[in-house]
């Protein structure tokens, strides 16, 4: 099976499903905030401090780095998908699961007040959702919408991974 690259906003449920998923499929998970702080020595909003653009830039790095992986099933940042750079490198690290939660979910379900780009609130989430939204479904081998209990969607996500492995597709 191919790697599974995990894509969506910030508090789709990425990191969740994306350990459940590694643990089914007995995959290795790998969550690039992670990979990108520990290489850097800093927390993510430590490195915002530094500018956005330091922070995609160690995003780049990071994509190119975990498309050698093997085994794994990688969940990315919300906004790995905004650098163009970016996406032949997720397309080259396996099959793209793009997490699409409804935004009114995603609204009550996290604290915006740790997330760098979303300090100013709903407002922020919503207008990165419309920036964001047309390039998730263009890199998506895979569409999973997270509106159910975390079983129905990892089902959903298996079944969907089944029936692509079994007409042999593959990104």
């Amino acid at each position: 099976m191919p790697n599974i690259v995990l894509i969506g906003m910030t508090g789709s449920g990425k990191t969740t499903i994306g350990k459940e998923l590694a643990s089914r499929l007995n995959l290795n998970f790998l969550d690039m905030d992670d990979y990108i702080e520990n290489k850097a020595g800093l927390s993510i909003p430590e490195i915002f401090e530094k500018g956005e653009a330091v922070f995609r830039s160690l995003e780049t790095d990071a994509c190119r780095e975990l498309a050698d992986s093997r085994n794994s099933v990688i969940s990315t940042g919300g906004g790995a998908v905004v650098t163009v750079e970016n996406h032949p490198w997720l397309k080259k690290t396996g099959t793209v699961v793009w997490i699409d939660r409804p935004i009114d979910l995603i609204a009550s379900d996290i604290d915006t007040s740790h997330r760098p780009l979303l300090k100013n609130g709903l407002n922020t989430l919503h207008r990165l959702y419309k920036e964001r939204q047309s390039l998730y479904a263009e890199l998506a081998d895979l569409v999973v919408t997270n509106d159910q209990p975390l079983e129905q969607t990892i089902q959903s996500l298996l079944e969907q991974l089944k029936t692509m492995d079994e007409k042999g597709e593959q990104s």
